[in-house]
């Protein structure tokens, strides 16, 4: 089980998103980059308060070719969609507690890209945003969401939950996400 936000983890949620998508029909052909942009809110302990943690993802004819953290001021990348939210709902997300539609559709995740290409690609993005959020089982070093003490809390430390991590849509962007 690897750890959350580890080498070890993207390499398992993106075998995991290999795997679902295999046999998928209809998957479109071409590539797209994603960005996630994780925002330290005080509550996770992956992710110190006013700090971010970014994440790209390639996903090249509907398989994951990479996914990988990468510094927040290394912008070399063109991105065609950015996925931004704080630490919490992306760490609920990522326990599979969260769902990561709904928290594009609240608003607790933004988006920006091109909405209308993954609205026709919903069948897809549905299969790679499960594989995200459910296919790992994931170890939580530092405690597993919820967060307890409050509404916002660090939950026990017995490092152990399952699922991958999320991704979804919102605000309609285009071009350099």
């Amino acid at each position: 089980m690897p750890a959350i936000y580890t080498t070890e983890w993207y390499d398992a949620v993106r075998e995991a998103i290999n795997a679902r998508v295999a046999g998928a029909k209809g998957v479109p052909e071409g590539a797209w980059t994603c960005r996630v942009e994780i925002t330290g809110d005080g509550a996770s302990p992956y992710v110190q308060r006013d700090a971010e943690r970014h994440f790209l993802v390639r996903i090249e004819n509907g398989l994951c070719s990479w996914y990988r953290e990468v510094d927040p001021g290394d912008e070399a990348v063109v991105l065609d969609y950015r996925f931004r939210g704080p630490a919490t709902v992306f760490d609920a997300i990522a326990a599979g507690i969260d769902d990561p539609v709904d928290a594009a559709l609240r608003g607790a995740v933004k988006v920006r890209g091109d909405m209308r290409f993954l609205m026709r690609q919903a069948e897809l993005v549905k299969t790679l945003l499960d594989a995200y959020a459910t296919a790992v089982d994931t170890t939580w070093p530092q405690g597993r969401p919820p967060y307890g003490g409050g509404a916002e809390g660090i939950a026990s430390a017995s490092g152990s939950g399952d699922a991958g991590g999320g991704l979804s849509g919102g605000d309609e962007g285009s071009g350099n996400a």
